[in-house]
């Protein structure tokens, strides 16, 4: 009898790890964790530029008593969001030559100017989708563009002294195309119309110059080397 018993409490022994292996859950095997995508590079919200172009306001003196002078350009635009941007330019024309007529001495940088604008870079997600050229600062775009003009000059009196009297300013509505151009390039061309404040003279036997509402017509291209 107690053989019996014994017999039946060892053969219970034995079984209880299968029993228990059987009824543990099974885990699945560990997945190997793919390492994280790198970040893509941060897109710039600012470009500096520095060209040339014709340009309002600087001096292309080819011939006159100033001597050869071309536009110099530096500019900086920055986008609020993917389409709208601001931006503001400074421009002067370089004397190539220096030139004297007389006791004048023609200046190295002459008949400075200044722009300023709002751009709106519309059709990015359809020129995109035509595999055309979008992104930051590229694309075709309609602004709100103000500018001013001055000039330089010396005065009778004086044979050194170079004075910088203002010219006009004008507000216009432009449309436009910025494209890049290699890595370091940039095309800038745009066309519009607007009103400028310039000297107009007046009718009548005596007449008058005053600043009165003219219609301005604007066109640019700049070819500029950035960042």
């Amino acid at each position: 009898m107690c053989t019996s018993y014994f017999k039946v409490i060892l053969a219970l022994v034995a079984t209880t790890p299968i029993i228990a292996r059987a009824q543990s859950p099974s885990h699945p095997p560990t997945e190997a964790i793919a390492p994280a995508a790198p970040e893509p590079a941060p897109t710039k919200n600012t470009l500096f530029k520095l060209g040339t172009g014709l340009t309002r306001g600087a001096g292309l003196g080819f011939g006159d008593f100033r001597g050869v002078s071309v536009p110099v350009v530096l500019g900086v635009e920055h986008h609020l969001s993917p389409a709208v941007s601001i931006y503001g330019n400074l421009s002067t024309g370089l004397h190539l030559t220096r030139r004297r007529y007389y006791s004048y001495n023609a200046p190295l940088l002459i008949d400075p100017g200044s722009d300023a604008g709002v751009r709106y870079y519309y059709n990015q997600e359809k020129r995109k989708s035509k595999g055309r050229a979008t992104g930051p600062f590229v694309g075709n775009y309609l602004a709100l563009h103000s500018s001013s003009a001055f000039y330089t000059y010396q005065r009778q009196s004086s044979t050194e002294r170079l004075h910088i009297g203002y010219g006009y300013s004008s507000l216009n509505l432009i449309w436009g195309m910025q494209r890049r151009i290699g890595r370091h390039g940039l095309f800038d061309g745009y066309a519009g119309a607007g009103v400028s404040n310039q000297y107009t003279m007046g009718p009548g036997n005596f007449p008058d110059y005053k600043r009165r509402p003219n219609l301005n017509l604007e066109g640019v291209v700049k070819i500029s080397l950035v960042p």
